[in-house]
């Protein structure tokens, strides 16, 4: 291994986390995302962004399990023998990968997705459109025109979908991040119907509605870890700069 290629791997190895997985892997050979979640006790958002910080330490084998590449076994071999420096102590604060809610998309069977998904997107659009609450990226709004709800639900989901593939455009993502996002809007659907129901005052409402915006981040958060592979802390970032400009935009729709 060269020089630049040294620098590389001791730089992917400076969090614990990373030497765990690679010893694990090394030890028991191609694991699954549940049994390595089973066995060092990583959160699913935490597991999938060390295992992207690895690079290529560490492949992806037809059956969907994780195995360490070639290089991936001298790593481990040098590891063990103790010819790697010791690891750094900074670890991603837990907060982040607590906030980042992978599980609700992890657990969900893949058979399920895509009915499940149309289901919601036709339950949000139709309850819009009798409402007459539209959307601002990840906010709702309230007391749009009949006309242009259908349209900013449509286009909200796209930008929602395009935004993360811009800032992570060197990553490759999977079709079922598309499948993923009416799951991010289920909170806007539920103040669709406290909002058509109780008709709660102002003040309230308007808490709903920022409630229901940053649940919707948190769950695009998740998204975006699962289907990029981003680390929670940059899948958070870009979730809520989605949010920040749905609000700039709100004055806008009508």
């Amino acid at each position: 291994m060269d020089e630049e290629g040294l620098e590389k791997v001791i730089s992917a190895l400076s969090y614990g986390k990373r030497r765990a997985l690679i010893i694990r892997l090394g030890e028991a050979g191609p694991m699954s995302i549940k049994e390595l979640k089973r066995d060092l006790g990583l959160s699913t958002g935490s597991l999938y962004h060390n295992l992207l910080a690895l690079g290529e330490l560490v492949e992806q084998k037809g059956d969907k399990k994780y195995a360490l590449s070639e290089q991936g076994m001298k790593v481990y071999l040098a590891l063990k023998s103790g010819l790697i420096p010791p690891s750094s102590s900074g670890e991603i604060p837990k907060v982040f990968e607590t906030l980042v809610p992978v599980r609700v998309f992890s657990e969900i069977p893949s058979w399920m997705m895509l009915p499940a998904a149309a289901l919601l997107l036709l339950s949000l659009s139709a309850s819009s459109l009798y409402v007459r609450i539209g959307l601002a990226l990840l906010i709702p709004v309230v007391n749009v025109s009949f006309s242009s709800t259908l349209g900013s639900v449509a286009l909200s989901l796209l930008l929602v979908y395009l935004t993360p593939k811009i800032f992570f455009k060197d990553r490759k993502v999977e079709t079922g991040f598309l499948t993923a996002l009416p799951f991010c809007f289920t909170p806007q659907l539920a103040y669709v119907w406290v909002m058509a129901i109780f008709q709660p005052s102002n003040p309230l409402a308007g808490f709903l509605q920022f409630i229901s915006g940053g649940v919707s981040a948190l769950l695009l958060s998740a998204a975006i870890v699962c289907w990029f592979k981003a680390s929670p802390q940059a899948a958070l970032l870009t979730s809520f700069l989605i949010l920040y400009f749905g609000a700039a935009l709100q004055p806008f729709i009508f």
